[in-house]
């Protein structure tokens, strides 16, 4: 149980950690590369044929759902402090509800972010960069950034919600864990035994 405990422990304090790092990636997603990609939005750029602006459309739609729904996981993650969920010896029907729903919407996290990434990927190389190259061509000399096909945010995102995955898997883990060591425990404790299950 010793062990269990110190596991659920080490959990609870990474989900806030792994949810701060969702919200670090919601704010930075549209920096660098991408944020110099609004210069080549059809309102900067007249007359164009290839305009970036779905992309960026897609783009700040997924970062600020993916901000709202980081802070909702930090909060999920403080939820457990204040139930007792990350010390609690044995766990009562409220601490199973408050694990399986923080596994339910740590998964939701993870598809929503994973189909929006490979979504935007997908955006992303159907912009007409030969054109926008073009355009760097003529305005570099005015200010005109240049940008590339860099995949480097979309990788970082997969990334980002791989660990998640890893979170809610970890969160299961653990309650089969426990449910498992409460169920042992209870049967030595009917046998008159008081030794702690291992």
């Amino acid at each position: 149980m010793k062990t269990q405990m110190k596991f659920q422990k080490w959990l609870s304090l990474s989900t806030i950690i792994i949810g701060a790092i969702v919200f670090i990636f919601a704010i930075c997603f549209n920096s660098g590369n991408l944020a110099d990609l609004m210069y080549y939005e059809s309102v900067n750029i007249r007359n164009a044929t290839f305009a970036a602006d779905d992309f960026l459309a897609m783009a700040q739609s997924f970062s600020s759902l993916m901000l709202g729904l980081a802070i909702a996981y930090i909060v999920a993650g403080v939820v457990v402090y204040i139930t007792a969920t990350n010390s609690r010896r044995n766990y009562y029907i409220s601490n199973k509800i408050v694990a399986i729903a923080l596994i339910a919407y740590i998964v939701a996290v993870s598809v929503i972010g994973l189909v929006y990434i490979f979504m935007l990927v997908s955006s992303f190389y159907a912009i007409n960069w030969t054109e926008i190259y073009d355009v760097y061509e003529i305005r570099q000399g005015i200010g005109a950034p240049e940008v590339t096909q860099s995949p480097t945010m979309f990788i970082i995102g997969i990334v980002v919600f791989i660990i998640t995955i890893a979170n809610a898997l970890a969160w299961l883990y653990n309650l089969i864990w426990k449910i498992k060591l409460m169920k042992g425990e209870k049967a030595l404790l009917e046998k008159g035994s008081v030794k702690e299950v291992a």
